[in-house]
Order: C-alpha cells, then structure tokens, then sequence
C-alpha cells in the first residue's frame, strides 16, 4: 500500500466502505479514540476499528488501532468488543501484543460462550493488513480482537497461539460467529 492513501485508504481497501464514524466525543467527555464502521457485503463482515488509539499514551511494541470483524447481525457485538478494550488500553496506559489473551470471569456477550478475546494479526484480511503502511516501516500496528472462549483461551495458553488456529481450522470453526461453538 501507498503511503499517499494514508490510514482511512488503507483500511478501506481491506474492509470495505466506511458506514458511519462514532466521535470520541460524547456528553461523557474524550474517551480517546473513534469508532470508525466498516462493511464488507460479500460476504458479509461488519469491522469496527478504532481511530486515536495510536495517538493516546500507551506502552506498546508500536502505537496501535483496534480491530473487531464478526458477522454482519453482529456489529454491535464488535462495537463493544472495540470500544471495552480500547477504554481498558486508555485507562491502564498499557497496550496489546499480539498473542496476548485477555479473558474475563464472566461471558463478554451474553448468551453466548465467549468469555475473552485474543489480540492477533488479521486472519481475514491478509498479510499485508496488519501493519500500516508495510512491514518494513510499519508506523501503526492493527491488532484484531478474535472473540474466543474460556477453553479456548487455555489451549492458547497451554499450547500455543498457532495451535489454537490449526484447532479452528480442523473444525471449521466461524470465528466471525461469537454464538459459535467451541474449538477446544
């Protein structure tokens, strides 16, 4: 990717067409970031990345964005996902590696079996996705949120990232579906 397109261009080429930009600002205050909806109809992904989250300070390998991609019913679910993390990272002043699994006690969406999130690169969008604007000079890394569960975030933990992967994979497991199954 170009330099000349800058982040939005590269975002838009791998999402898709922005659907709606929520500021950082509310009644609330400056909550640091934006949410910025992108929609990819075939087939049919919802992605909310957050924008500003690279500009706030926080320790991290480089400054970061935030990426959540599920099914299209489910933005909402990436929206939260987004905007929870992203509001942690703020609030702690501490980022997120890939590889770094961030589980809760309780289910993060009700009625469904996902209980954390793993921070990974993208594995739907591409090797050239993840870090902007390449990999030789990258300036942002994009870190996807891959909705996980409880089980799932000890195999990652017991074995590995990758044999989490090779799990879904062996089972077909649709990681866009938070009310999926799980692979472990």
């Amino acid at each position: 990717m170009s330099r000349d397109i800058g982040l939005l261009g590269h975002l838009q080429a791998h999402l898709g067409a922005v659907e709606q930009i929520q500021s950082a600002e509310s009644v609330a205050g400056n909550r640091g970031f934006d949410l910025v909806f992108f929609n990819m109809p075939d087939p049919g992904i919802s992605t909310v990345v957050t924008n500003g989250l690279r500009l706030q300070k926080i320790t991290s390998m480089m400054p970061e964005e935030l990426v959540c991609s599920l099914w299209e019913g489910q933005r909402h679910i990436a929206q939260y996902l987004a905007e929870s993390l992203a509001t942690m990272l703020v609030q702690t002043g501490q980022g997120l590696d890939y590889g770094m699994v961030v589980e809760s006690e309780e289910p993060l969406i009700e009625d469904s079996p996902i209980q954390a999130v793993l921070a990974h690169p993208s594995p739907f969008f591409g090797d050239k996705f993840s870090l902007y604007p390449d990999s030789q000079e990258p300036e942002v890394q994009l870190v996807s949120l891959i909705p996980i569960t409880s089980a799932e975030a000890a195999f990652a933990q017991e074995q590995s990232k990758e044999a989490l992967f090779a799990k879904f994979e062996e089972n077909r497991v649709k990681i866009l579906d938070v009310n999926r199954p799980s692979a472990a």
